[in-house]
C-alpha cells in the first residue's frame, strides 16, 4: 500500500491522540474513584468517537488506492456513529436529563446511528452514501470524489437537527447558570458547535479543497477546550442541574470564598441575608455588617485561630435576625497555587436563619426565669440538671448551688418517700405525678409546696419538675377554716342560749312583752338558719365529691311536700314529668331546698304562693320556682350576676351564693327574673344524665348512685 503525505495528517493524528488520551485519563481517574456515571461514560464515548473518526480519516487521506480509501472510510463512519450517540447523551447527562438515558429512550437515540454503522460495515459507505466514488487529484494528493445519495443527505440532516437541539440546551444553560457552571456550559457549547460549523462549511467548499472534510481536524482544538473544561472548570464535579437542586434551591444561604478571599459563588438566600454579597467582590466588602464572619474565614490565613461555627446577629430595621454560620474548608492544591489562580482550596459558608427558633427559646427562657414557680429538670440518675432562677427568690438558694444535687436533697425527711415514689413513677407513666411536700428554705424554715413531676419528652430520660409555693395560701386557708368553725360553733351555741332564755322569759312578761319575744325568736331562727347555710357553703366549697344521678321529679315532689308540712300557711303547687334524671353535684338537693324555702320565708303575704315546675329543656332539665313575694332586691341580683361583693353592695343572704356554687359545679346555669305583677322566678338548668356522657360516673366509680332517697 502506497501512502501519500497531506497537510491534514498531522493535525488529525494530534486530534486522535488528544481524544484517546482524554478518554484513557478519565476512565482511569473515575475508575479509581469508583464513580463511572452516565456523564463519564458519555464523555468517554465522545472522546473515543472523535478519536476513531480523526485517526481513520487521517488514514483515508493518506492512502492512494480507492479500495483502501473506502476501507478506512468505513472506520470513519464508525467514529461518526459513536459520536452521533455519545454527544447528545453527554449533553443530556450534563444537564441531568437522565430520563432520556433510560434503556428505551437510549435505544431510540441509538437507532439511526446504529443502522448507519451496521449498513456501512456490512455493505460499505459507497453502497449507501456515495454514488460513483473515485480518486481525484486535489492540490497534489488524491481524495475521494463522489455524488451524495439521498441516504447521506438524510443522515446529515438528522445529525444537524440533533446537534442543534443539544446546542440550544447548552446555550440555555449558559444563560441561566452562574459562576463556574455558566463557563462550563459556554465552553462545551463552543467545543460542540465548532466541528458542526466546520463540517457545514466544508460541504460548501468554503474552507479548502472540495471533498475534504475539515470536521475531524477541529477535534484537535476542541479537545484542548474540553481538556480546559475538565481540569480548569472541574467538569465532573456536580452538574448544573444537580447544583441547582442542591445549591441554588437550598433554604439556607451558601457562599463560596476562594483562597484569595474573593466570593466565587452565592445562592439567593445568602444574597437575601447579605445584599452586599456578589460574585467577584472581596469578603470584607461582602460581609461588612458581620465582621466576625470575615475574621473567622481569614483567621487561618493570618495565622490566627479559626472557628468551625459561630453565631451572628443582624440588625434588620429595628428587629434582629439570628444566624448560625457553618465554616467548611475546601481541600485543594497547595495554597501557593490557590492564591495565584484562585482555584483549589477556599471556604464554604453555610448560613442558617434561626431567628424563629432563637425567639422561641428566648421567650420560653424568659417565661421560665420569670415564673413564680420553681422549674427544674432531673435525669434518671436523680440529679438536678437545671433549676430556674426563681428558686433564689422563693427559697434563697442560688441555682448553681442546687444543680447537680439529688432531687430530694432539700425535701423534708418525712416527705422524701412520697417524693421519690412520684419521681420514679414519672418515668414509668405518661400521667403527671402530683404531690404536696415541704422544702427547706435557706433561712432554715420549711415551706409548703405543691409539685408536679412529669416526663419531659417520650424519647428522653428526663423529667420536668414544677413546684408551686403554697405556704401562704395553706396558712390562709387553715385560718379561714378555723374562723369558720369557731364562728359557726359559737354562733349556733349563742343563738341556742338566747332562744332558751327567751322561752324562760315568757312566764315573766306581760302580753305587751310577748311581741318582743316573738322578734327574738325570729332572729334566733334566722341566725340558726344562717349557721346551717354557712356549714353547707363550707361543704360545697371543700367537697371533692363527683357528679351523681338525681331524679329531679322525685326530688322536687319530696321537697315541696316537706315545704307544705313546715309552712302550713303557704300554697305550693308542683308540676313534674314522671322521670327527670340529671347528672349533678351531690349537694343539688340543698340548692333546690334553699330556693323553695326562700320563696316562703322572704314572702310578705299572709298566704304565700309557690309554683315549682320541672321540664325538659336543651339537653337537660329546668327547675323553675316562682313566688308572689316582694322579689329579690336588684342590688342582690347584681352582686350575684357579677360574682363580686363590696361594702356598698352586700348580699344579705348566703342562700343565693350557695345555690350559684352548687348549680355551677353541676355544669348548669342559674337565672333570676322578676315576675309580674310581683314576685320572683328562679330557674336552674341542669344537664341530663346522658347529655355529657357521664351519667353513669357514680355507678362506675362505686359512688352513691342517687341523693333523692335520703330522709327529710
Amino acid at each position: 500500500m502506497v501512502w501519500q503525505p497531506t497537510p491534514y495528517t498531522v493535525p488529525l493524528l494530534a486530534a486522535a491522540l488528544a481524544s484517546f488520551s482524554f478518554a484513557a485519563y478519565v476512565a482511569a481517574a473515575t475508575g479509581r474513584r469508583r464513580r463511572s456515571g452516565a456523564l463519564v461514560r458519555a464523555f468517554i464515548g465522545v472522546a473515543l468517537g472523535s478519536g476513531v473518526w480523526s485517526l481513520a480519516y487521517a488514514a483515508q487521506l493518506s492512502t492512494t488506492e480507492l479500495g483502501a480509501t473506502l476501507f478506512w472510510n468505513r472506520l470513519v463512519w464508525v467514529g461518526i456513529g459513536v459520536l452521533a450517540v455519545a454527544w447528545p447523551a453527554f449533553v443530556l447527562a450534563y444537564l441531568d436529563r437522565t430520563a432520556w438515558l433510560r434503556p428505551r429512550r437510549l435505544a431510540l437515540l441509538c437507532l439511526v446511528p446504529a443502522l448507519v454503522v451496521c449498513g456501512v460495515l456490512l455493505f460499505g459507505a459507497d453502497a449507501l452514501f456515495y454514488r460513483d466514488p473515485s480518486l481525484t487529484d486535489v492540490g497534489g494528493y488524491l481524495v475521494v470524489e463522489y455524488a451524495p445519495t439521498p441516504a447521506l443527505l438524510a443522515f446529515v440532516a438528522y445529525s444537524y437537527a440533533v446537534n442543534l437541539v443539544t446546542f440550544a440546551a447548552l446555550g440555555y444553560a449558559a444563560l441561566t447558570r452562574e459562576g463556574v457552571f455558566r463557563r462550563q456550559a459556554a465552553l462545551l457549547l463552543g467545543a460542540g458547535a465548532a466541528p458542526t460549523i466546520t463540517g457545514f462549511l466544508s460541504v460548501w467548499d468554503a474552507l479548502g479543497p472540495p471533498f475534504v472534510d475539515f470536521t475531524p481536524v477541529t477535534f484537535a482544538a476542541t479537545s484542548g477546550v474540553i481538556g480546559w473544561v475538565v481540569f480548569r472548570h472541574r467538569l465532573f464535579d456536580p452538574s448544573p442541574v444537580a447544583r441547582d437542586a442542591v445549591f441554588t434551591n437550598l433554604a439556607d444561604g451558601v457562599v463560596v470564598v476562594n483562597a484569595t478571599g474573593r466570593i466565587v459563588d452565592a445562592n439567593d438566600p445568602a444574597r437575601g441575608l447579605f445584599p452586599s454579597v456578589a460574585v467577584g467582590c472581596e469578603i470584607e466588602e461582602a460581609f461588612d455588617c458581620a465582621p466576625s464572619v470575615v475574621e473567622a474565614v481569614t483567621g487561618d490565613r493570618a495565622g490566627g485561630s479559626r472557628e468551625d461555627e459561630l453565631r451572628v446577629t443582624l440588625d434588620d430595621g429595628g428587629s434582629h435576625r439570628f444566624l448560625t454560620v457553618g465554616i467548611h474548608q475546601l481541600s485543594g492544591a497547595d495554597r501557593g497555587a490557590s492564591a495565584r489562580d484562585g482555584t483549589g482550596g477556599g471556604t464554604v459558608l453555610l448560613f442558617q436563619d434561626v431567628t424563629e427558633r432563637e425567639t422561641l427559646q428566648r421567650r420560653y427562657r424568659t417565661l421560665i426565669e420569670k415564673s413564680p414557680n420553681v422549674i427544674a429538670v432531673c435525669g434518671t440518675d436523680g440529679l438536678l440538671r437545671y433549676v430556674s432562677p426563681s428558686i433564689e427568690r422563693l427559697l434563697g438558694h442560688a441555682p448553681v448551688e442546687i444543680e447537680g444535687r439529688p432531687v430530694v436533697d432539700l425535701v423534708h425527711p418525712d416527705d422524701r418517700p412520697d417524693a421519690l415514689y412520684a419521681f420514679e413513677r414519672a418515668f414509668e407513666t405518661t400521667e403527671p405525678q402530683v404531690l404536696a411536700h415541704r422544702i427547706a428554705h435557706a433561712d432554715g424554715s420549711w415551706r409548703q409546696f405543691e409539685t408536679t413531676v412529669e416526663r419531659l419528652f417520650d424519647d428522653t430520660e428526663e423529667v420536668v419538675i414544677s413546684a408551686t409555693d403554697v405556704t401562704e395560701s395553706r396558712r390562709y386557708e387553715q385560718r379561714l377554716q378555723v374562723l369558720n368553725r369557731v364562728l359557726r360553733h359559737d354562733l349556733k351555741n349563742d343563738t341556742n342560749v338566747i332562744g332558751g332564755y327567751a322561752d324562760l322569759l315568757r312566764d315573766h312578761v306581760d302580753e305587751e312583752g310577748d311581741g318582743y319575744l316573738d322578734i327574738i325568736d325570729r332572729k334566733v331562727e334566722t341566725l340558726t338558719h344562717l349557721s346551717d347555710q354557712a356549714r353547707e357553703i363550707d361543704v360545697a366549697l371543700h367537697s371533692e365529691g363527683g357528679r351523681t344521678r338525681v331524679d329531679l321529679a322525685r326530688l322536687v315532689n319530696r321537697l315541696c311536700a316537706s315545704l307544705e308540712s313546715s309552712f302550713s300557711h303557704a300554697t305550693v303547687t308542683v308540676t313534674t314529668p314522671d322521670v327527670a334524671v340529671v347528672s349533678a353535684d351531690e349537694l343539688l338537693e340543698s340548692a333546690v331546698r334553699n330556693v323553695l324555702e326562700n320563696a316562703v320565708v322572704h314572702n310578705d303575704r299572709e298566704r304565700p304562693t309557690v309554683e315549682a315546675t320541672v321540664a325538659a329543656a336543651e339537653g337537660g332539665y329546668r327547675i323553675e320556682v316562682a313566688d308572689d313575694g316582694p322579689g329579690i332586691p336588684p342590688i342582690e341580683q347584681t352582686v350575684f350576676s357579677e360574682a363580686r361583693e363590696t361594702d356598698l353592695e352586700h348580699a344579705s343572704g348566703l342562700g343565693l351564693w350557695l345555690v350559684h356554687w352548687i348549680v355551677t359545679e353541676s355544669g348548669g346555669k342559674l337565672d333570676i327574673d322578676t315576675r309580674e305583677p310581683t314576685g320572683t322566678v328562679v330557674t336552674m338548668w341542669v344537664p341530663a344524665a346522658d347529655a355529657e356522657g357521664n351519667g353513669n360516673r357514680a355507678d362506675r366509680d362505686g359512688e352513691r348512685s342517687t341523693a333523692t332517697d335520703a330522709p327529710d
